[in-house]
């Protein structure tokens, strides 16, 4: 398997031009969960090192919380790793729940492969910011786009679904469930100020 830069950077625009495609050929590669949770350390690192390189262009985040974690790189790469993991169990899970046919490992494979997509999304959002800055807006906006588009067609690829407007919907479902168990966890293990 050619893992040449050039290669990924076709491979990562075919995936957004045929995503479902893109997702039965990273799934038919028949990685191990062992190989999927390697493949989502690397991408967890690489995604750190351009974080970085971000911060060294447009300089410190306002949020104190954020620049804190940023300035922690392996803490960094390490929440994203963790987050990664968390994301491709929720889809092979819930896929599950509503008789999804993918496996963890799957998931786990389609999960690194869409973080490699869209650190080339990030990586075009540095170079554009270097040239034109005002085009860096549309590109984020256009990666969170991405995300979901991408994220929605691998999850019903893994899944066997058909529909993906609700495949779309549990999602976003899932997601707000997940913020909300994590808001009601975080007000039990954060202290409450004195006032």
């Amino acid at each position: 398997m050619n893992l040449s830069p050039p290669t990924l950077l076709r491979a990562a625009r075919d995936t957004l031009v045929n995503p479902a495609g893109a997702a039965r050929y990273v799934m038919d590669l028949g990685l191990s969960t062992r190989q999927g949770l390697m493949a989502l350390a690397l991408t967890a690192v690489l995604a750190t090192l351009l974080t970085a390189l971000m911060q060294a262009f447009i300089g410190p985040v306002d949020d104190a919380g954020m620049q804190g974690l940023f300035n922690r790189p392996f803490i960094l790469a390490l929440s994203q790793f963790g987050l990664m993991i968390l994301g491709a169990a929720l889809m092979w899970r819930v896929g599950q729940m509503f008789g999804g046919k993918g496996s963890f490992a799957q998931s786990l494979s389609l999960v690194a492969w869409l973080e490699v997509v869209l650190i080339f999304l990030q990586l075009a959002q540095v170079v554009v910011l270097l040239a034109l800055p005002v085009l860096s807006l549309p590109i984020g906006l256009a990666s969170v786009f991405a995300f979901f588009y991408l994220l929605t067609h691998f999850t019903a690829a893994l899944n066997g679904f058909t529909s993906l407007t609700k495949t779309f919907f549990a999602i976003l479902g899932t997601a707000l469930a997940v913020l909300f168990l994590a808001s009601i966890a975080l007000m039990f293990i954060l202290p409450v100020p004195n006032v």
